[in-house]
């Protein structure tokens, strides 16, 4: 049974009237996903938001309404039914990030009911040779600890989450412009072989863009002075420590030391001494303190000593007590950042060992 007129009517009103609160919603999620997954992580990316226009909302009912299998019958089933009123989308550099965004996307919102962050890999080209439609779509709910103050009423809201790379976002949106709705028509057989033409396009560009970026970090592992910025920054300190994924987390680790004034390889040996750019002597440190939070019941800040934690926890062994000071903890001044509460830790932790287990440390 088709969408009735008066459904249609009724929730084109509603959500009318409710647009402000979605875009609260898409820029909240955006700002989340820019400051702790590109940020923090050092992935070259793009994040924008969106919220449906009334128009364009009414539109794609009165498509449903020609559709057997869209067959709601009440304002709520289509609000219930509809996920992308609020969207972000992630546009990486590289292909090969995507899989880390989805995966931080899964650690940092919940899914419907507190459940788990509902994932829809989509990729056509695995099941049909022109079609090249490739993106990840993550239906989102912010979590209980983010449902504060301005943003109480966003409690049962979701947002959708689209990642792809940067060549895959041009493919998707012309080919949804111009094949996706029908209004017009379908597309003819210039226009299919054009979009196919153009699809292969993508992906060799999705390539090239990948040795371009390799390259580019090899070149910055030549580079003297200060840091130009958190990428220089881990192409730097890479060769110090080849077996970590120095991306991860980058953008703590960058930030403390750019505070600390230590933004440039020869400034952090003389601060902190040749052992901190030592991966053993890194891997000891966070070990002990790993252990120690396991002792005090606060695992969930543990560093990771597969990623740029490795400075962190140089910057750390010195500046702990610097960086508590430096960072808000009255509730009116803001949630304090992460690196607080690790600093804070890391300081009685410090304050825990005996004068020789420190300087084994």
């Amino acid at each position: 049974m088709p969408i009735a007129e008066k459904v249609i009517r009724d929730a084109v009103a509603r959500y009318d009237r409710e647009r402000d609160r979605y875009l609260k919603l898409a820029a909240r999620v955006s700002d989340i996903c820019r400051s702790s997954i590109v940020e923090d992580n050092a992935i070259r990316a793009q994040v924008t938001f969106r919220t449906k226009t009334v128009r364009s909302f009414e539109g794609k009912l009165t498509r449903f309404a020609r559709r057997p299998d869209k067959n709601y019958s009440s304002v709520d089933e289509v609000f219930a039914g509809v996920g992308d009123f609020a969207g972000v989308r992630i546009a990486t550099y590289r292909p090969e990030d995507e899989r880390r965004v989805t995966d931080e996307i899964r650690k940092l919102f919940e899914g419907e009911a507190s459940a788990a962050v509902f994932v829809d890999k989509k990729d056509k080209l695995a099941v049909n040779s022109y079609q090249f439609y490739r993106a990840t779509h993550c239906q989102v709910f912010l979590r209980e600890d983010d449902l504060v103050g301005h943003y109480e009423n966003l409690r049962g809201t979701s947002c959708e989450i689209q990642v792809c790379s940067m060549m895959a976002h041009v493919w998707n949106e012309i080919e949804h412009d111009i094949g996706y709705k029908p209004e017009g028509g379908r597309p003819g057989e210039a226009e299919k072989g054009l979009l196919e033409a153009l699809g292969h396009l993508t992906r060799s560009g999705d390539a090239a863009i990948t040795r371009l970026l390799a390259a580019n970090a090899a070149r910055m592992q030549e580079n003297v002075g200060d840091f130009v910025d958190v990428h220089d920054f881990v192409a730097r300190v890479r060769p110090h420590f080849p077996e970590a994924d120095l991306s991860v987390n980058a953008g703590q680790a960058f930030d403390e030391i750019v505070q600390q004034g230590l933004n440039s390889i020869p400034k952090l040996i003389a601060s902190l001494g040749e052992e901190a750019l030592k991966p053993a002597v890194a891997a000891s440190r966070i070990e002990a303190f790993n252990r120690y939070l396991e002792s005090i019941d606060s695992a969930e800040y543990a560093l990771n000593p597969a990623s740029a934690d490795v400075v962190t926890v140089a910057i750390l062994h010195k500046f702990a007590g610097a960086i508590v000071d430096r960072h808000p903890s009255e509730r009116g001044k803001g949630r304090p950042a992460r690196i607080f509460f690790v600093g804070r830790l890391y300081d009685r932790f410090l304050e825990s060992l005996n004068t020789s287990e420190r300087s084994a440390a």
